[in-house]
């Protein structure tokens, strides 16, 4: 007898982000950008408990952007659309963390 597990629907629209966008899934690395570009990421989530991190580095380009949606069955966990001047700053000029919780396939924790 097979068993039915639960889960939810995570879609990820990030970018354009300027420089470089990295997006962490539990401290792993799910989805990357570069300069202007725009991603779609989709991915059924088992239950549990969930940590996402957004980076964004510049590489000195006077201004930087971060702009990132993560939803969750049809929820919005966060809407990013950030901008900043960072001048000849490199490195890191965005960074963010959201946590949620899946439980019956259902978002009941974020």
């Amino acid at each position: 007898m097979n068993k039915v597990t639960a889960a939810a629907d995570l879609l990820v629209d990030i970018g354009p982000c300027d420089d470089d966008a990295y997006l962490f899934l539990n401290g792993r690395l799910i989805v990357q950008t570069r300069l202007g570009e725009v991603r779609r990421f989709q991915r059924e989530m088992p239950d549990g408990s969930y940590n996402f991190r957004l980076q964004v580095i510049n590489s000195g380009g006077w201004a930087w952007r971060a702009k990132l949606i993560l939803t969750i069955n049809g929820t919005t966990l966060t809407d990013v659309n950030e901008v900043g001047g960072s001048g000849f700053y490199k490195g890191e000029v965005y960074e963010q963390e959201w946590q949620c919780r899946i439980e019956g396939g259902k978002l009941v924790d974020f």
